[in-house]
C-alpha cells in the first residue's frame, strides 16, 4: 500500500513535532512532542513500506515513552533502561540488515551511532544539556544520509531539525534570561 503523498503529508506532521519539541520548557513536553514524531514517523514509513526503518521507530517508540513516564513522575529512568534500548537497537540492526535484507554498510555505524545516542540523550532530565547533546547524533544522521545518498528529504528533515536545535539554544540559552533552570 505505497503511497507518497500521505507519506509526505506524515512526514511534514512528523517534522512539526519535532521542531515544537525543542521549543517547549519542560522536559516531558520536550518528550511528549518526540513521541508524536515517531509516531506519525512509523506512518510515514508504512507508507513508503520501509519497514527497517518502522522497526528501528518501534525501539524509539517504547524508549521515548519509558523515559516519558518517568519524567512525568520527576525522576530520572535508570541508566539499564538506556543499555537495554541501546542493545534493542543494535540487536534489530544486525537482524534485519545482516540477516534479513543482507544490506549493511560500514556507514551504517553513523546510523548506529546516532540512535544509541538517543537512548543515553533521553534520559538526562536537564532540557538545557538535552539540546547541546542532540547535536552531536544530529549531525552524524545527516552525514549518514549525505555519505549514503539517502533521499534528499530525510537529510533535508535532519537538517531541518539541527537548525530547530541550533535555534532553541540561542534562544533559550544564549539570548535567554533566567532559562538556566530549565527541566
Amino acid at each position: 500500500m505505497e503511497n507518497q503523498t500521505l507519506a509526505l503529508i506524515a512526514s511534514f506532521i512528523a517534522m512539526t513535532f519535532v521542531v515544537m519539541a525543542y521549543f517547549v520548557k519542560k522536559k516531558a513536553y520536550y518528550l511528549l512532542c518526540e513521541l508524536l514524531c515517531i509516531v506519525f514517523l512509523v506512518v510515514s514509513y508504512f507508507f513508503t513500506v520501509q519497514f527497517f526503518a518502522m522497526i528501528g521507530l518501534a525501539v524509539g517508540l517504547f524508549r521515548t515513552v519509558t523515559f516519558f513516564i518517568y519524567e512525568n513522575k520527576e525522576k530520572q529512568a535508570p541508566i539499564y533502561w538506556s543499555f537495554i534500548f541501546s542493545g534493542l537497537t543494535i540487536a534489530s540492526y544486525f537482524i534485519v540488515n545482516f540477516g534479513i535484507l543482507k544490506t549493511a554498510q560500514p556507514l551504517d555505524v553513523l546510523c548506529v551511532l546516532a540512535l544509541v545516542m538517543y537512548a543515553f540523550i533521553f534520559r538526562i532530565r536537564n532540557l538545557k544539556i538535552v539540546r547541546f547533546t542532540m547535536l552531536i547524533p544530529l549531525v552524524l544522521s545527516i552525514l549518514f544520509n549525505i555519505l549514503t545518498q539517502a533521499a534528499l528529504f530525510a537529510t533535508l528533515s535532519y537538517v531541518f531539525e539541527l537548525c530547530a536545535n541550533v535555534v532553541s539554544i540561542f534562544k533559550y540559552h544564549v539570548f535567554g534570561k533566567n532559562m538556566e533552570n530549565q527541566k
